[in-house]
């Protein structure tokens, strides 16, 4: 397996939890439709509207540009907020900005409940919600939004919680 600098030594990593495909496949589609209504745009205004068109369409070019940046931004905003499950903790990673990254520890036996939500059709057809894990300490819940197979996500923290604190009779 892979080896992450937050590992500690003869720690293995189990899962890893991302948002699922779908949350991409909507950011790719509403910047294209963006895209492609400046650039029709773009043109018509550069083919009909002579020197200062020329001028108007370089500008929406320009705006095209920067939609495209935009959808990288979110993309990276996206792509890089993930949960590892280790055999010894969860480790949370928050992707808050370009350069700016969060990483959270919480350990099994400081789990108290954990939840998950499919709320809608879309959600419940293809697998993925919301899931939560509440902790005794002084961070009371993380949560990751839109996470693939988010049922077994839940069930295996469950699992690796029991076996550091078994039920009791």
């Amino acid at each position: 397996m892979e080896q992450e600098s937050f590992l500690e030594e003869g720690e293995v990593i189990l899962e890893k939890a991302r948002k699922h495909w779908i949350v991409y496949v909507e950011d790719v589609l509403a910047h294209t439709f963006t895209c492609l209504v400046f650039i029709i745009v773009a043109h018509y205004i550069d083919a009909y509207g002579g020197i200062f068109g020329t001028y108007s369409a370089m500008a929406i070019t320009l705006i095209v540009l920067v939609t495209w940046v935009s959808f990288f931004y979110a993309w990276t905003q996206e792509y890089f907020d993930v949960w590892y499950i280790t055999d010894r903790h969860i480790v949370v990673v928050n992707q808050k900005e370009l350069l700016d990254r969060q990483e959270s520890f919480m350990e099994y036996g400081r789990i108290q409940d954990v939840s998950y939500d499919k709320v809608g059709l879309l959600q419940t057809w293809l697998g993925y919600g919301k899931l939560h894990v509440q902790s005794a300490g002084s961070e009371q819940e993380f949560t990751l939004e839109n996470v693939h197979d988010v049922e077994m996500f839940a069930h295996k923290i469950m699992e690796l919680r029991d076996q550091v604190h078994p039920k009791e009779i």
